[in-house]
Protein backbone atom coordinates (compact mmCIF):
# COMPACT_ATOMS: atom_id res chain seq x y z
CA UNK A 1 0.00 0.00 0.00
CA UNK A 2 1.21 3.56 -0.48
CA UNK A 3 0.76 5.91 2.10
CA UNK A 4 -1.79 8.81 1.43
CA UNK A 5 0.59 12.05 0.78
CA UNK A 6 3.14 9.78 -1.92
CA UNK A 7 2.53 11.04 -5.44
CA UNK A 8 -0.47 9.99 -6.82
CA UNK A 9 -0.70 6.61 -8.74
CA UNK A 10 -1.74 7.55 -12.41
CA UNK A 11 -2.77 4.60 -15.40
CA UNK A 12 -2.51 6.73 -18.30
CA UNK A 13 -2.27 3.47 -20.87
CA UNK A 14 -5.81 2.09 -22.64
CA UNK A 15 -6.20 -1.17 -22.11
CA UNK A 16 -8.07 -4.00 -24.63
CA UNK A 17 -8.13 -7.02 -22.01
CA UNK A 18 -10.75 -7.09 -19.15
CA UNK A 19 -8.46 -8.54 -17.25
CA UNK A 20 -6.42 -6.23 -16.98
CA UNK A 21 -8.58 -3.38 -16.69
CA UNK A 22 -9.57 -5.36 -14.18
CA UNK A 23 -6.44 -6.29 -12.22
CA UNK A 24 -5.28 -2.32 -12.76
CA UNK A 25 -8.98 -0.99 -10.50
CA UNK A 26 -7.63 -3.41 -7.75
CA UNK A 27 -4.22 -1.90 -8.11
CA UNK A 28 -6.11 1.68 -7.21
CA UNK A 29 -7.98 0.23 -4.58
CA UNK A 30 -5.63 -1.61 -2.36
CA UNK A 31 -2.80 2.09 -3.65
CA UNK A 32 -5.92 4.54 -1.80
CA UNK A 33 -7.31 1.66 0.99
CA UNK A 34 -8.02 3.53 4.29
CA UNK A 35 -6.86 6.48 3.15
CA UNK A 36 -3.51 5.38 2.79
CA UNK A 37 -2.88 4.79 6.62
CA UNK A 38 -1.64 1.19 7.43
CA UNK A 39 -2.08 -0.95 9.92
CA UNK A 40 -0.14 -1.64 13.51
CA UNK A 41 0.73 -5.06 12.04
CA UNK A 42 4.44 -4.98 11.63
CA UNK A 43 5.33 -4.39 7.58
CA UNK A 44 7.51 -5.93 5.71
CA UNK A 45 10.16 -4.09 6.10
CA UNK A 46 9.24 -4.55 10.09
CA UNK A 47 7.99 -1.15 10.90
CA UNK A 48 5.61 -1.21 14.03
CA UNK A 49 2.73 1.21 13.07
CA UNK A 50 -0.10 2.33 15.32
CA UNK A 51 -3.05 3.50 14.26
CA UNK A 52 -5.23 5.25 16.80
CA UNK A 53 -9.26 6.47 16.10
CA UNK A 54 -10.56 10.00 16.47
CA UNK A 55 -14.02 11.96 15.52
CA UNK A 56 -12.59 15.51 15.29
CA UNK A 57 -9.98 17.04 13.35
CA UNK A 58 -7.07 19.10 14.90
CA UNK A 59 -7.46 22.95 14.08
CA UNK A 60 -3.85 23.36 13.56
CA UNK A 61 -0.79 22.16 16.18
CA UNK A 62 -0.28 25.39 17.68
CA UNK A 63 1.06 24.98 21.33
CA UNK A 64 -0.28 28.23 22.48
CA UNK A 65 -3.86 27.31 22.06
CA UNK A 66 -5.40 25.25 24.40
CA UNK A 67 -9.78 25.15 23.70
CA UNK A 68 -9.44 22.93 20.66
CA UNK A 69 -9.04 19.53 21.85
CA UNK A 70 -7.71 17.64 19.25
CA UNK A 71 -5.17 20.33 18.73
CA UNK A 72 -4.22 19.87 22.59
CA UNK A 73 -3.43 15.81 22.03
CA UNK A 74 -1.36 16.31 18.64
CA UNK A 75 0.54 19.62 20.70
CA UNK A 76 1.50 17.58 23.69
CA UNK A 77 3.15 14.62 21.34
CA UNK A 78 5.40 17.27 19.36
CA UNK A 79 5.65 20.38 22.11
CA UNK A 80 6.67 19.13 25.40
CA UNK A 81 5.49 20.30 28.88
CA UNK A 82 7.50 20.85 31.92
CA UNK A 83 5.42 18.09 33.99
CA UNK A 84 3.03 15.71 32.76
CA UNK A 85 -0.39 14.94 34.78
CA UNK A 86 -0.45 10.97 35.65
CA UNK A 87 -3.25 8.71 36.28
CA UNK A 88 -2.82 8.53 39.97
CA UNK A 89 -2.98 12.50 40.50
CA UNK A 90 1.33 12.92 41.09
CA UNK A 91 3.16 15.12 38.15
CA UNK A 92 5.58 13.50 35.88
CA UNK A 93 8.62 15.22 34.90
CA UNK A 94 8.97 15.53 30.94
CA UNK A 95 10.96 18.85 29.80
CA UNK A 96 11.71 19.76 33.46
CA UNK A 97 13.77 17.81 35.07
CA UNK A 98 12.40 19.09 38.91
CA UNK A 99 10.03 21.72 40.17
CA UNK A 100 11.20 22.79 43.63
CA UNK A 101 10.00 25.77 46.27
CA UNK A 102 10.90 26.47 49.74
CA UNK A 103 8.28 29.02 50.83
CA UNK A 104 5.39 28.16 47.73
CA UNK A 105 6.00 31.52 45.78
CA UNK A 106 9.32 31.15 44.46
CA UNK A 107 9.36 27.88 41.51
CA UNK A 108 13.12 26.36 40.55
CA UNK A 109 12.72 24.56 37.84
CA UNK A 110 15.05 22.46 36.12
CA UNK A 111 15.24 21.32 32.45
CA UNK A 112 16.69 18.42 31.62
CA UNK A 113 20.04 19.01 30.00
CA UNK A 114 19.43 16.01 27.45
CA UNK A 115 16.74 17.70 26.03
CA UNK A 116 17.18 18.71 22.34
CA UNK A 117 14.83 20.09 19.53
CA UNK A 118 15.12 17.61 16.53
CA UNK A 119 17.65 19.32 14.55
CA UNK A 120 19.83 18.42 17.02
CA UNK A 121 19.66 21.75 19.07
CA UNK A 122 19.28 21.72 22.80
CA UNK A 123 16.17 22.93 24.37
CA UNK A 124 16.99 25.91 26.93
CA UNK A 125 15.53 28.37 29.56
CA UNK A 126 15.44 30.76 26.45
CA UNK A 127 13.81 28.36 24.88
CA UNK A 128 11.34 28.33 27.62
CA UNK A 129 11.20 32.11 28.20
CA UNK A 130 10.78 32.75 24.54
CA UNK A 131 7.23 30.37 24.70
CA UNK A 132 6.31 32.47 28.26
CA UNK A 133 6.24 35.71 26.39
CA UNK A 134 4.57 34.73 23.64
CA UNK A 135 1.82 33.49 25.50
CA UNK A 136 1.49 36.80 27.12
CA UNK A 137 1.75 38.94 24.72
CA UNK A 138 -1.44 41.23 24.51
CA UNK A 139 -0.83 40.54 20.48
CA UNK A 140 -1.20 36.90 20.38
CA UNK A 141 -4.48 35.35 21.43
CA UNK A 142 -3.81 32.61 22.90
CA UNK A 143 -6.03 30.49 25.00
CA UNK A 144 -3.71 29.47 27.41
CA UNK A 145 -3.10 32.78 29.03
CA UNK A 146 -5.59 32.69 31.80
CA UNK A 147 -3.70 29.56 33.33
CA UNK A 148 -0.59 32.54 33.94
CA UNK A 149 -2.28 34.73 35.67
CA UNK A 150 -0.79 33.98 39.00
CA UNK A 151 2.84 34.65 37.60
CA UNK A 152 3.99 37.90 39.13
CA UNK A 153 4.13 41.14 36.32
CA UNK A 154 0.58 39.53 34.26
CA UNK A 155 -2.65 40.91 34.85
CA UNK A 156 -5.30 39.36 35.21
CA UNK A 157 -5.76 37.81 31.85
CA UNK A 158 -2.49 36.67 32.07
CA UNK A 159 -0.77 39.40 29.68
CA UNK A 160 2.26 41.25 30.29
CA UNK A 161 0.77 44.58 29.38
CA UNK A 162 3.51 46.37 30.66
CA UNK A 163 5.60 45.25 27.51
CA UNK A 164 8.99 44.91 29.55
CA UNK A 165 10.42 41.44 30.71
CA UNK A 166 8.17 39.36 33.11
CA UNK A 167 8.96 39.58 36.35
CA UNK A 168 7.83 36.48 37.71
CA UNK A 169 9.93 34.53 35.50
CA UNK A 170 13.87 34.83 34.91
CA UNK A 171 16.45 32.75 33.48
CA UNK A 172 19.21 31.48 35.80
CA UNK A 173 21.45 29.66 33.72
CA UNK A 174 20.90 27.94 30.58
CA UNK A 175 18.79 25.20 31.99
CA UNK A 176 17.39 26.78 34.88
CA UNK A 177 13.91 29.06 34.92
CA UNK A 178 13.14 31.02 37.94
CA UNK A 179 8.97 31.39 38.27
CA UNK A 180 7.86 33.59 41.31
CA UNK A 181 3.68 33.70 41.73
CA UNK A 182 2.06 36.85 43.17
CA UNK A 183 1.36 35.22 46.52
CA UNK A 184 2.20 32.01 47.94
CA UNK A 185 0.45 29.09 46.26
CA UNK A 186 -0.21 25.18 46.30
CA UNK A 187 2.47 23.73 44.42
CA UNK A 188 0.80 21.26 42.45
CA UNK A 189 -1.50 24.27 41.13
CA UNK A 190 1.62 26.05 39.89
CA UNK A 191 2.43 22.58 38.49
CA UNK A 192 -0.95 22.13 36.84
CA UNK A 193 -1.45 25.99 35.52
CA UNK A 194 2.55 26.62 34.50
CA UNK A 195 3.80 23.15 34.31
CA UNK A 196 1.44 21.35 32.44
CA UNK A 197 -0.08 24.33 30.25
CA UNK A 198 3.48 25.74 28.93
CA UNK A 199 4.44 23.64 25.99
CA UNK A 200 7.79 25.13 25.13
CA UNK A 201 8.45 26.48 21.51
CA UNK A 202 11.83 26.83 19.25
CA UNK A 203 13.27 30.27 19.58
CA UNK A 204 15.80 29.99 17.22
CA UNK A 205 13.15 29.10 15.03
CA UNK A 206 10.47 31.69 15.74
CA UNK A 207 12.38 34.37 17.37
CA UNK A 208 11.79 36.51 13.87
CA UNK A 209 8.11 36.05 13.64
CA UNK A 210 6.44 39.01 14.70
CA UNK A 211 3.84 37.87 17.77
CA UNK A 212 1.00 39.42 15.96
CA UNK A 213 1.36 37.15 13.10
CA UNK A 214 2.46 33.68 15.47
CA UNK A 215 -0.51 32.02 14.45
CA UNK A 216 -0.65 32.83 10.81
CA UNK A 217 3.20 31.08 10.30
CA UNK A 218 3.27 28.27 8.55
CA UNK A 219 4.97 26.53 11.48
CA UNK A 220 1.59 26.59 13.39
CA UNK A 221 0.30 24.12 10.68
CA UNK A 222 3.52 22.12 10.22
CA UNK A 223 6.07 22.52 12.88
CA UNK A 224 9.32 20.77 11.78
CA UNK A 225 11.38 21.63 14.99
CA UNK A 226 9.80 19.66 18.01
CA UNK A 227 10.73 18.07 21.21
CA UNK A 228 8.57 14.98 21.78
CA UNK A 229 8.92 11.20 21.06
CA UNK A 230 7.37 11.68 18.10
CA UNK A 231 7.75 14.14 14.55
CA UNK A 232 4.92 15.16 12.25
CA UNK A 233 5.05 14.30 8.34
CA UNK A 234 1.69 15.13 6.76
CA UNK A 235 -1.59 15.93 7.88
CA UNK A 236 -4.36 15.72 5.35
CA UNK A 237 -7.61 17.37 6.94
CA UNK A 238 -10.55 15.30 8.03
CA UNK A 239 -8.16 12.15 7.42
CA UNK A 240 -5.34 11.83 9.27
CA UNK A 241 -2.67 12.72 11.08
CA UNK A 242 1.45 10.85 10.36
CA UNK A 243 3.89 11.30 12.94
CA UNK A 244 7.32 9.31 12.89
CA UNK A 245 9.34 8.46 16.19
CA UNK A 246 11.86 10.85 16.78
CA UNK A 247 14.69 8.41 17.09
CA UNK A 248 16.98 10.89 19.08
CA UNK A 249 14.23 11.24 21.70
CA UNK A 250 16.30 12.29 25.41
CA UNK A 251 13.92 9.92 27.06
CA UNK A 252 14.84 7.11 25.05
CA UNK A 253 14.44 6.21 21.27
CA UNK A 254 10.21 5.08 20.86
CA UNK A 255 9.73 1.63 19.94
CA UNK A 256 6.98 2.52 17.99
CA UNK A 257 7.76 3.63 14.22
CA UNK A 258 5.02 5.30 13.16
CA UNK A 259 1.31 6.59 14.42
CA UNK A 260 -1.43 7.42 12.86
CA UNK A 261 -4.28 9.35 13.98
CA UNK A 262 -7.27 8.98 12.21
CA UNK A 263 -10.17 10.95 11.55
CA UNK A 264 -13.97 9.29 11.09
CA UNK A 265 -17.14 9.26 12.42
CA UNK A 266 -18.12 7.75 15.58
CA UNK A 267 -20.04 4.62 14.19
CA UNK A 268 -16.29 4.25 12.08
CA UNK A 269 -14.63 3.44 15.20
CA UNK A 270 -16.00 0.45 16.22
CA UNK A 271 -16.25 -0.86 12.87
CA UNK A 272 -12.54 -0.22 12.57
CA UNK A 273 -11.71 -1.30 15.97
CA UNK A 274 -13.47 -4.76 14.50
CA UNK A 275 -11.64 -4.89 11.85
CA UNK A 276 -8.11 -3.77 12.94
CA UNK A 277 -7.56 -1.05 11.01
CA UNK A 278 -7.14 1.35 14.06
CA UNK A 279 -5.88 -0.07 17.18
CA UNK A 280 -7.52 2.13 19.81
CA UNK A 281 -9.17 5.13 20.50
CA UNK A 282 -8.82 8.26 22.11
CA UNK A 283 -11.64 8.63 24.73
CA UNK A 284 -11.69 12.48 24.43
CA UNK A 285 -12.56 13.19 20.77
CA UNK A 286 -12.62 9.21 19.83
CA UNK A 287 -15.52 8.46 21.59
CA UNK A 288 -17.07 4.57 20.57
CA UNK A 289 -20.60 5.34 20.05
CA UNK A 290 -23.04 4.44 23.24
CA UNK A 291 -24.98 2.11 21.59
CA UNK A 292 -22.01 -0.07 20.56
CA UNK A 293 -20.56 -0.13 24.25
CA UNK A 294 -21.11 -3.91 24.75
CA UNK A 295 -20.83 -5.06 21.14
CA UNK A 296 -17.05 -3.78 21.45
CA UNK A 297 -16.81 -4.72 24.55
CA UNK A 298 -17.23 -8.28 23.42
CA UNK A 299 -14.41 -8.35 20.91
CA UNK A 300 -12.08 -10.66 21.99
CA UNK A 301 -9.26 -9.39 20.37
CA UNK A 302 -9.94 -5.97 22.23
CA UNK A 303 -8.31 -4.85 26.15
CA UNK A 304 -11.19 -2.47 27.13
CA UNK A 305 -12.04 -0.59 30.20
CA UNK A 306 -13.82 3.11 31.40
CA UNK A 307 -11.88 6.17 31.83
CA UNK A 308 -12.59 8.77 34.51
CA UNK A 309 -14.43 11.25 33.51
CA UNK A 310 -12.42 14.08 31.98
CA UNK A 311 -15.16 17.31 30.91
CA UNK A 312 -18.27 18.30 32.07
CA UNK A 313 -20.77 18.81 29.09
CA UNK A 314 -21.93 22.55 30.09
CA UNK A 315 -24.69 24.85 28.46
CA UNK A 316 -22.98 27.81 28.12
CA UNK A 317 -25.93 30.52 28.37
CA UNK A 318 -24.85 33.67 26.70
CA UNK A 319 -26.08 36.64 29.01
CA UNK A 320 -25.38 39.29 26.75
CA UNK A 321 -28.57 37.51 24.93
CA UNK A 322 -30.26 36.17 27.86
CA UNK A 323 -29.54 38.41 31.12
CA UNK A 324 -32.04 37.72 33.74
CA UNK A 325 -31.24 35.17 35.38
CA UNK A 326 -34.60 33.43 36.48
CA UNK A 327 -34.63 32.73 32.85
CA UNK A 328 -30.96 31.03 33.04
CA UNK A 329 -32.58 29.02 36.64
CA UNK A 330 -36.09 28.23 34.71
CA UNK A 331 -33.57 26.36 31.33
CA UNK A 332 -31.75 23.97 34.33
CA UNK A 333 -34.93 23.23 35.85
CA UNK A 334 -36.52 22.28 32.22
CA UNK A 335 -33.60 20.03 31.83
CA UNK A 336 -34.55 16.31 33.03
CA UNK A 337 -30.80 14.93 33.75
CA UNK A 338 -32.71 12.07 35.24
CA UNK A 339 -33.62 10.92 32.28
CA UNK A 340 -29.96 11.28 30.40
CA UNK A 341 -28.66 9.45 33.09
CA UNK A 342 -31.47 6.72 33.27
CA UNK A 343 -32.51 6.34 29.66
CA UNK A 344 -29.08 7.26 27.92
CA UNK A 345 -25.97 7.04 29.62
CA UNK A 346 -27.36 3.89 31.69
CA UNK A 347 -24.88 3.78 34.16
CA UNK A 348 -21.86 5.25 32.62
CA UNK A 349 -22.24 8.75 33.42
CA UNK A 350 -24.53 11.00 35.96
CA UNK A 351 -26.58 14.78 36.02
CA UNK A 352 -24.19 17.42 36.90
CA UNK A 353 -24.59 21.28 37.71
CA UNK A 354 -21.92 22.29 39.62
CA UNK A 355 -18.39 22.53 37.96
CA UNK A 356 -17.21 20.43 40.41
CA UNK A 357 -17.26 16.38 39.69
CA UNK A 358 -18.79 14.80 42.39
CA UNK A 359 -15.84 12.88 43.38
CA UNK A 360 -14.12 16.25 44.03
CA UNK A 361 -13.02 17.27 47.54
CA UNK A 362 -13.65 20.95 47.02
CA UNK A 363 -17.93 19.89 45.72
CA UNK A 364 -19.74 21.82 48.45
CA UNK A 365 -22.23 19.33 49.60
CA UNK A 366 -24.63 22.02 50.81
CA UNK A 367 -25.91 23.03 47.32
CA UNK A 368 -28.97 21.26 46.72
CA UNK A 369 -29.49 19.58 42.91
CA UNK A 370 -31.88 21.66 40.89
CA UNK A 371 -34.22 18.82 40.16
CA UNK A 372 -36.39 18.49 36.94
CA UNK A 373 -39.33 20.49 37.40
CA UNK A 374 -41.18 22.59 34.27
CA UNK A 375 -43.51 23.89 36.20
CA UNK A 376 -41.31 25.65 38.02
CA UNK A 377 -39.55 26.86 34.81
CA UNK A 378 -43.02 28.22 33.49
CA UNK A 379 -43.38 30.13 36.76
CA UNK A 380 -40.16 31.50 36.56
CA UNK A 381 -40.37 32.55 32.85
CA UNK A 382 -43.63 33.59 33.16
CA UNK A 383 -41.54 36.40 36.49
CA UNK A 384 -39.37 37.14 34.24
CA UNK A 385 -41.42 38.27 31.06
CA UNK A 386 -40.33 36.40 28.96
CA UNK A 387 -42.04 35.97 25.31
CA UNK A 388 -41.76 32.51 24.30
CA UNK A 389 -42.55 33.31 20.54
CA UNK A 390 -38.86 34.62 20.63
CA UNK A 391 -36.18 32.04 19.54
CA UNK A 392 -33.54 30.46 20.95
CA UNK A 393 -30.98 29.45 19.42
CA UNK A 394 -29.05 26.54 20.77
CA UNK A 395 -25.55 25.75 18.74
CA UNK A 396 -24.85 21.88 19.08
CA UNK A 397 -21.17 20.30 17.96
CA UNK A 398 -21.19 17.35 15.73
CA UNK A 399 -19.41 14.31 16.45
CA UNK A 400 -20.03 13.11 19.71
CA UNK A 401 -23.32 11.34 19.16
CA UNK A 402 -24.43 10.94 22.97
CA UNK A 403 -23.57 14.81 23.18
CA UNK A 404 -26.05 15.20 20.35
CA UNK A 405 -28.25 13.05 21.60
CA UNK A 406 -28.59 14.88 24.55
CA UNK A 407 -29.05 18.25 22.79
CA UNK A 408 -31.86 16.25 21.32
CA UNK A 409 -33.58 16.07 25.07
CA UNK A 410 -32.62 19.48 26.01
CA UNK A 411 -34.50 20.59 23.19
CA UNK A 412 -37.47 18.94 23.69
CA UNK A 413 -37.47 19.47 27.71
CA UNK A 414 -36.94 23.43 26.61
CA UNK A 415 -39.66 23.03 24.01
CA UNK A 416 -42.32 21.92 26.51
CA UNK A 417 -41.94 24.75 29.02
CA UNK A 418 -42.68 27.28 26.27
CA UNK A 419 -39.17 27.94 24.55
CA UNK A 420 -38.86 28.28 20.80
CA UNK A 421 -35.75 26.66 20.57
CA UNK A 422 -34.14 27.06 17.24
CA UNK A 423 -30.97 23.99 16.94
CA UNK A 424 -28.04 25.01 15.00
CA UNK A 425 -25.44 22.26 14.35
CA UNK A 426 -21.53 22.60 12.99
CA UNK A 427 -18.90 20.82 13.15
CA UNK A 428 -16.83 21.40 16.68
CA UNK A 429 -14.28 23.86 14.98
CA UNK A 430 -16.80 26.21 13.67
CA UNK A 431 -19.54 25.94 16.82
CA UNK A 432 -16.00 26.96 18.91
CA UNK A 433 -15.30 30.10 16.76
CA UNK A 434 -18.92 30.97 16.92
CA UNK A 435 -19.01 30.23 20.54
CA UNK A 436 -15.83 32.53 21.17
CA UNK A 437 -17.36 35.00 19.26
CA UNK A 438 -20.89 34.89 21.23
CA UNK A 439 -23.02 34.20 18.39
CA UNK A 440 -25.30 31.60 19.97
CA UNK A 441 -27.62 31.98 22.65
CA UNK A 442 -27.52 28.68 24.39
CA UNK A 443 -24.21 26.21 23.49
CA UNK A 444 -23.93 22.25 24.58
CA UNK A 445 -20.04 21.95 24.79
CA UNK A 446 -17.80 19.94 27.21
CA UNK A 447 -15.29 22.07 29.30
CA UNK A 448 -11.95 19.96 30.50
CA UNK A 449 -11.36 19.62 33.96
CA UNK A 450 -8.55 18.05 35.71
CA UNK A 451 -9.33 17.31 39.73
CA UNK A 452 -8.90 17.04 42.28
CA UNK A 453 -5.38 18.60 41.80
CA UNK A 454 -7.09 21.88 40.44
CA UNK A 455 -10.18 23.28 41.58
CA UNK A 456 -9.96 26.64 39.94
CA UNK A 457 -12.83 27.15 37.47
CA UNK A 458 -11.54 30.62 35.98
CA UNK A 459 -11.46 29.55 32.64
CA UNK A 460 -15.23 29.34 32.72
CA UNK A 461 -15.90 31.92 35.11
CA UNK A 462 -13.28 34.61 35.05
CA UNK A 463 -14.16 37.99 33.82
CA UNK A 464 -12.83 37.83 29.62
CA UNK A 465 -11.39 34.58 30.41
CA UNK A 466 -10.99 32.33 27.10
CA UNK A 467 -13.34 29.58 27.53
CA UNK A 468 -15.96 32.03 29.29
CA UNK A 469 -18.03 31.67 26.72
CA UNK A 470 -21.51 32.67 28.74
CA UNK A 471 -20.01 36.70 28.97
CA UNK A 472 -20.06 36.38 32.41
CA UNK A 473 -19.00 38.72 34.87
CA UNK A 474 -19.07 39.55 38.37
CA UNK A 475 -16.40 41.40 40.21
CA UNK A 476 -17.20 39.12 43.26
CA UNK A 477 -16.44 35.83 41.62
CA UNK A 478 -13.33 37.19 40.00
CA UNK A 479 -11.76 37.92 43.78
CA UNK A 480 -13.13 34.58 44.80
CA UNK A 481 -11.09 33.31 41.87
CA UNK A 482 -8.20 35.16 42.44
CA UNK A 483 -8.40 33.92 46.07
CA UNK A 484 -8.44 30.35 46.01
CA UNK A 485 -5.18 30.33 43.17
CA UNK A 486 -3.44 32.44 45.82
CA UNK A 487 -4.22 30.76 49.17
CA UNK A 488 -2.01 27.38 50.35
CA UNK A 489 -4.01 26.67 53.41
CA UNK A 490 -6.47 23.27 52.26
CA UNK A 491 -9.17 24.47 54.96
CA UNK A 492 -9.45 28.62 53.71
CA UNK A 493 -9.03 27.28 49.67
CA UNK A 494 -12.16 24.53 50.77
CA UNK A 495 -13.97 27.81 52.08
CA UNK A 496 -13.23 29.90 49.07
CA UNK A 497 -14.24 27.24 46.48
CA UNK A 498 -17.59 26.38 48.90
CA UNK A 499 -18.35 30.42 48.29
CA UNK A 500 -17.18 30.11 44.41
CA UNK A 501 -20.03 27.49 43.73
CA UNK A 502 -22.75 29.64 46.04
CA UNK A 503 -22.06 32.38 43.93
CA UNK A 504 -22.00 30.09 40.44
CA UNK A 505 -25.47 28.28 41.54
CA UNK A 506 -26.96 31.93 42.25
CA UNK A 507 -26.26 33.64 38.98
CA UNK A 508 -25.83 30.20 36.88
CA UNK A 509 -24.15 31.24 33.81
CA UNK A 510 -23.47 27.57 32.64
CA UNK A 511 -25.03 24.71 34.56
CA UNK A 512 -23.63 21.29 33.95
CA UNK A 513 -25.71 18.44 31.90
CA UNK A 514 -24.16 15.84 32.64
CA UNK A 515 -20.38 14.05 32.53
CA UNK A 516 -19.63 10.33 31.22
CA UNK A 517 -17.16 8.10 31.68
CA UNK A 518 -16.04 7.01 28.17
CA UNK A 519 -15.16 3.25 26.75
CA UNK A 520 -11.72 3.05 25.87
CA UNK A 521 -10.65 -0.06 23.58
CA UNK A 522 -7.18 -1.33 22.52
CA UNK A 523 -5.99 -4.43 20.33
CA UNK A 524 -4.53 -7.23 22.34
CA UNK A 525 -1.19 -6.49 20.27
CA UNK A 526 -0.20 -3.24 21.29
CA UNK A 527 1.84 -4.41 24.37
CA UNK A 528 2.18 -0.81 26.05
CA UNK A 529 -0.06 1.76 24.79
CA UNK A 530 -3.81 2.46 25.78
CA UNK A 531 -5.58 5.47 25.92
CA UNK A 532 -5.50 7.40 29.54
CA UNK A 533 -7.81 9.99 30.94
CA UNK A 534 -5.21 12.69 32.09
CA UNK A 535 -3.19 12.40 28.47
CA UNK A 536 -3.19 9.72 25.49
CA UNK A 537 0.66 10.47 24.82
CA UNK A 538 2.05 10.31 28.59
CA UNK A 539 4.49 7.37 28.14
CA UNK A 540 4.40 6.93 24.17
CA UNK A 541 8.22 6.21 23.97
CA UNK A 542 7.29 2.89 25.87
CA UNK A 543 4.49 1.91 23.18
CA UNK A 544 5.13 -0.68 21.59
CA UNK A 545 3.33 -3.91 19.46
CA UNK A 546 3.82 -7.66 18.69
CA UNK A 547 6.05 -8.52 16.21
Amino acid sequence: MKESGDQEVKFKQRFSSMVVVVCCALMVALAGCGGGVKDAKPTAGGKKVINIGLMNAPAGFNPLEWSDVSQNLVTALLFLPLVDLEEDMTYKPLLADSIETKDNQTYTVKLNPKAKWTDGKPVTADDVLFTLKLITNPKVASTVASSFTILEGLDANGKNSSGGDISGAKKLDANTVQFKTKKPMDANLFRDSVGTKLKTMPMHVLKDVAPEKIYQHPFMQKPDVTSGAFKLVAYQKGQYVQFIANKEYFKGSPKVDEIFLKVMPGSNITAQLQTGEIDMNETKVGLVPFEDTEKVKAMAHLTTGFSEPNAIQTLMINIEKIPDVRVRKAISYAINRNMIRDNLLKGTGDGIELPYFAFSPFINKTIPATPYDPEKAKQLLKEAGWENAKPIHFDVPTGNKVREQVADIITENLKQVGLNVQVQKYDFVTSLTKGKKGEFDIYLVGIPIYYPNNPDVSQILKTGATLNLSRYSNPEMDQLLLDGMNTVDPEKRKQIYNKVQELFYRDLPCPGVYVQKQLWAVNKRVLVGRPRWTGLFSNVQEWDIKQ
